[in-house]
């Protein structure tokens, strides 16, 4: 069985390198684009390609707007292109393949088929009081877990599925469809997604700002904005310092979808790989939020410079429009005059010569 991970990343230079070693043990190759990160999360990757490792990368940096469904559905498509994928797992930066091996993933996979999508349970990793803060790496200083009843989280794409016109990822990867028609997902029984969307107060303040920033640059702002999205940034908003007081309140809605409140004791003891590069393991929050402030400036003035070529393209247009018509005019009414003239004029008697 060949199965491949799809991934655009930003920003995630505290566990990126741990994700792409974790994830290959369970996937043949993944193929990730950064979306103009402004940490190290594009030197790692490039080292970690330089290594061997059997990753394709793209630097493709969006506009303001970020249109994730759109943009992975063209790299689940690049993917089958590449080679003929059972199933491609549309993953983001911050998720990690969780089964007792290869083998128990393949058992999981082969069990639903290759025309039925797949569905991952979610095994969100949550901040604490418990938190060793001394500890750089999240993945093993968060080892707490939120208590929930078993969901689909994310969805896992059949390569025959992915091929089909129509076929589409959603947004957040956590169902797809063809036609715009929801398809039915099959959960599996064996495997689980660890998450860890939540890591350091920098982190989720930089998350959030920059996000809301990218959503709200989208002409669907006010039909897809995530709700908990606006909740996060509404907490900051009533901060009234740098300092983020309601951190708590923050990780929750920042942080996973379900079973925030309770947590149970669950390290990440199933990680796989060794990181190399943890010096280059920091995420630099302003710049992230002034990144993404830029990309909605920059958005704006090319905006408004389209639209004054587009007047003034419209003003000439109009004035020669006016200049041409005045012309026809102007001769329609010599003409008129002259014939007017030649009307008025006595006519020769007969025979003059």
């Amino acid at each position: 069985m060949r199965l491949a991970g799809v991934s655009i990343v930003r920003d995630e230079a505290d566990i990126i390198e741990a994700w792409v070693r974790h994830n290959l043990h369970f996937l043949d190759h993944l193929y990730i684009v950064d979306d103009g990160s402004t940490d190290q999360t594009t030197r790692i990757l490039e080292m970690l390609f330089k290594e061997g490792l059997p990753i394709s990368l793209t630097l493709e940096k969006s506009p303001a707007a970020y249109h994730q469904g759109q943009r992975t559905t063209a790299l689940v498509e690049q993917a089958m292109e590449t080679a003929p994928w059972d199933f491609v797992f549309p993953l983001d930066g911050d998720e990690f393949i969780v089964a007792e091996d290869r083998a128990a993933l393949e058992a999981d996979l082969d069990a639903i088929g290759g025309y039925r999508l797949g569905g991952l349970n979610p095994r969100h990793y949550l901040m604490t009081d418990e938190d060793d803060l001394n500890e750089p790496c999240p993945l093993t200083r968060l080892r707490h877990v939120a208590v929930h009843d078993p969901y689909i989280f994310k969805v896992v794409v059949p390569g025959r599925l992915a091929c089909e016109r129509g076929f589409a990822v959603v947004d957040g990867n956590h169902r797809a469809t063809k036609w715009d028609v929801p398809l039915p997902i099959t959960l599996l029984p064996n495997v689980q997604l660890a998450h860890f969307p939540a890591r350091s107060e920098a982190q989720l303040v930089s998350k959030g700002l920059a996000g809301y920033l990218r959503w709200t640059a989208r002409t669907d702002f006010s039909n897809g904005a995530p709700d908990r999205l606006l909740e996060g940034v509404g907490i900051l908003k009533e901060e009234h310092d740098i300092k983020v007081h309601a951190l708590g309140r923050l990780a929750e809605a920042l942080g996973p979808d379900r079973g925030g409140r309770t947590a149970r004791l669950q390290p990440f003891v199933e990680r796989r790989g060794e990181v190399r590069h943890p010096e280059l393991a920091r995420i630099f929050p302003y710049r992230r939020v002034l990144s993404a402030t830029d990309d909605l400036v920059h958005a704006f003035k090319a905006a408004l410079v389209e639209n004054k070529e587009l007047r003034e393209g419209g003003a000439t247009f109009q004035s020669r429009l006016l200049a041409a018509f005045s012309r026809k005019l102007k001769s329609l009414r010599r003409r008129l005059t002259a014939l007017r003239h030649a009307q008025d004029l006595p006519k020769e008697p007969l025979g003059y010569s």
